[in-house]
């Protein structure tokens, strides 16, 4: 599906440069019918959702986070919404380190 372009939001940026630090490769702006999400990253079939100023309704989150789920290209879901690049940056690293400790190569 093609998007039209649009202006990232400045806590999209600083993810996108975090990321970028992190040396992950995403892609942003994917459409997963029906919806289309900020950030995925394949290698670790994860969406990052950056919730903006006005943060979501918990509760359409909820059903949204579990359609996104039953994709086979998504494992996990992070919400940030954290607006500085150092706040942004810890909450992406503490998730990444979650990861890392549940995955079967860890054992």
């Amino acid at each position: 599906m093609n998007l039209p372009p649009r202006d990232y939001t400045e806590q999209e940026l600083i993810i996108a440069d975090c990321l970028d630090e992190f040396g992950l490769r995403y892609e942003m702006q994917v459409y997963f019918h029906p919806y289309v999400v900020d950030f995925f990253v394949p290698e670790i079939l994860m969406v990052i959702e950056a919730d903006g100023v006005y943060g979501h309704l918990s509760k359409r989150d909820k059903k949204r986070d579990g359609d996104l789920l039953s994709h086979d290209d998504i494992e996990y879901i992070i919400h940030i919404k954290e607006k500085t690049l150092e706040n942004i940056k810890e909450k992406l690293w503490l998730e990444l380190t979650k990861l890392s400790l549940q995955s079967p190569q860890s054992e």
